[in-house]
């Protein structure tokens, strides 16, 4: 339970520290300036220094707090997992036997909508067309706090490497199948238009990212990397090349008791 309590304290202390970091004073001094100036918006906004730079601090802004915002969520839900092990450890009066215990049987359609809803602003502002691709499957009993990350991080990844390619109309596909390969395996799957891997990154996507390094990939696939394993499923990618897109697949159990692992 002490480790369970370690947990929820870390999470707390990182949504506090990002929500502090939410530069929403920063939206009434601008507003303040425009307040300001409003008998000369026009000429303010082209000419006067200050007045010149306010477009481009607002899109900077804006692309800032949508960021913290789903940093946050995300946090939220790990938080919420953390309590659900808090609410077993008081109702067993035990410990968990492992880390992750806590499983519901799901809908893998509803989870990849589930993840997108945060996300679904920030693509309709640019533009992205979204498309499902959901084949029949069945349902599968899995660690959904965990799952909804892992989907997150790729859809967030996807949504980092479309918004490098601006010139471009993009595409966000999910997918949901039978994984052709793997009897009792489903396959998710998050592809997009954006700005692509290297052939010779492919193999690097998942490893820990150095301090320091700089990746258009969020550093956290990693961790998805890892959920994956102990989801017993997979997590791989595959992308043409740069400007190509890439194609995230996750491979998972349908049905994943706990005598089964």
């Amino acid at each position: 339970m002490r480790n369970v309590l370690n947990s929820i304290h870390v999470s707390a202390g990182l949504i506090s520290h990002r929500l502090r970091e939410f530069h929403v004073a920063d939206v009434g001094r601008v507003a303040d300036m425009l307040e300001a100036h409003s008998h000369e918006y026009g000429r303010y906004l082209t000419q006067d220094p200050k007045g010149k730079i306010i477009p481009h601090f607002l899109g900077q802004l804006s692309e800032e707090l949508a960021q913290n915002h789903l940093d946050t969520l995300t946090e939220l839900t790990t938080l919420n997992y953390h309590l659900e092990q808090l609410e077993y450890c008081l109702t067993v009066g035990q410990a968990p036997l492992r880390v992750g215990g806590f499983k519901d049987t799901i809908q893998f359609a509803t989870i990849m909508d589930e993840a997108l809803a945060p996300h679904q602003g920030e693509l309709d502002r640019m533009g992205v067309q979204v498309c499902r691709e959901y084949q029949m499957v069945g349902e599968g009993i899995l660690e959904v706090p965990k799952l909804l990350c892992i989907v997150v991080n790729l859809i967030r990844n996807a949504i980092n490497g479309m918004r490098k390619i601006a010139d471009r109309t993009h595409r966000l596909t999910l997918s949901v199948l039978p994984c052709p390969d793997r009897e009792g395996f489903v396959r998710l799957q998050v592809a997009d238009t954006g700005s692509g891997i290297p052939l010779d990154c492919l193999t690097r996507v998942f490893f820990p990212q150095a301090p320091g390094e700089q990746s258009d990939l969020l550093p956290n696939l990693h961790a998805s990397a890892i959920a994956a394993k102990e989801l017993a499923g997979s997590l791989r990618v595959w992308s043409d090349g740069p400007m190509q897109g890439a194609i995230f697949t996750l491979d998972l159990p349908v049905i994943h008791m706990e005598g089964e692992r």
